[in-house]
């Protein structure tokens, strides 16, 4: 069975980690959740992009037991850099409708997603150095959405934030119940594709600048206008 579901309504594309209880990563799974983001960016019907966890959950991170028992841990980590590489260089909006707690990789795909709705109760976080280990990859994301003070002390304690002060870091938008979770995501959706096909432009240009030199941040900005503009 696949563990990475995808529904779509309205030009919404509901994209659902099936690997319950904690939906946790695999290879394949990585794999598969990043081929589903690259066919559904390509897809002239789909407007925006909802990832979202079934159960409980909304994912763990990866399974690491499972990953050593398997001997597969290079071809997840390989994965995993193709996943939130695709989430950066999307021109279709990414939501994340946190149904649940989203800690370690899961809290990469969160950090990853442009707008996140998460339900009262959802815990969210880097959780690796409670397990001696060190969240390397998800890092990459939290260090671009977390504020720095706060991200080096829940990646050296390992102790994730609870909805609220997330929502008072800034990394997620809002806290709704969760009968509100579903509505609200698709309220958000509805105005992230408001802007058609700029935003397909825009996006990933907003994400590189981030990293890039002003002068070639802006040098491409300017060259994105004059195309739409000109």
């Amino acid at each position: 069975m696949s563990t990475v579901r995808v529904d779509r309504t309205d030009r919404i594309a509901w994209v659902t980690l099936d690997r319950p209880p904690r939906n946790l990563l695999d290879a394949e799974m990585t794999a598969s959740l990043h081929r589903t983001l690259v066919e559904l960016d390509d897809a002239d019907d789909v407007g925006a992009i909802v990832l979202t966890g079934e159960g409980e959950f909304f994912c763990g991170g990866a399974d690491g037991p499972g990953l050593r028992a398997t001997g597969t841990a290079k071809e997840f980590a390989d994965a995993a850099v193709d996943l939130f590489g695709q989430c950066a260089r999307s021109g279709t909006p990414i939501l994340a409708a946190v149904n649940g707690d989203a800690l370690a990789g899961g809290f990469g795909l969160v950090c990853s997603a442009d707008i996140v709705v998460a339900v009262d109760g959802a815990r969210l976080g880097t959780i690796e150095a409670t397990l001696g280990t060190w969240p390397v990859i998800a890092q990459v994301a939290a260090a671009r959405r977390v504020p720095p003070k706060a991200a080096i002390t829940n990646a050296l304690t390992g102790q994730p934030f609870d909805a609220p002060r997330a929502l008072e870091l800034g990394i997620i938008d809002e806290v709704v119940p969760a009968d509100r979770l579903r509505g609200r995501i698709e309220e958000y959706a509805q105005l992230a594709m408001a802007s058609g096909a700029a935003g397909a432009v825009g996006r990933p240009l907003l994400h590189r600048s981030t990293t890039q030199p002003l002068d070639q941040a802006l040098r491409e900005g300017a060259d994105a206008f004059v195309t739409m503009f000109g």
